[in-house]
């Protein structure tokens, strides 16, 4: 168990440390899959012929990305990723799936009072 104990101490401290030292982070949750999903479902817009085609399936592919993880997160995956879609054509570049995931209402009730 102490073993255990300093290997997640020293992950931990590995992790912290590559942080301090590269700043830049990847935007997870599905953010990045849907920018260029609609980025080039705009860039199909453009193109004539078979390879539009072609090419508004590469994105609708990357769409599938942030379905799946919402899938695998026990979420409804077509209201999130929707909601995921429109943030991101309505200009929202950083928007991920962690936004709507993390939404919880908890109502705290005093069982003495």
């Amino acid at each position: 168990m102490v073993d255990e104990a300093e290997r997640s101490l020293h992950d931990a401290l590995s992790v912290l440390s590559q942080t301090v030292k590269e700043t830049r982070t990847v935007l997870g949750g599905g953010c990045a899959e849907m920018l260029m999903s609609c980025s080039v479902e705009e860039a199909a817009r453009g193109i004539d012929g078979k390879k539009a085609i072609a090419v508004e399936a590469f994105g609708r592919a990357l769409r599938q990305i942030p379905i799946i993880l919402a899938d695998n997160a026990g979420y409804d995956s077509s209201d999130l990723v929707s909601k995921l879609r429109a943030a991101h054509y309505g200009g929202q570049a950083d928007a991920g799936l962690g936004q709507y995931f993390f939404k919880f209402s908890f109502s705290i009730s005093d069982p003495a009072g």
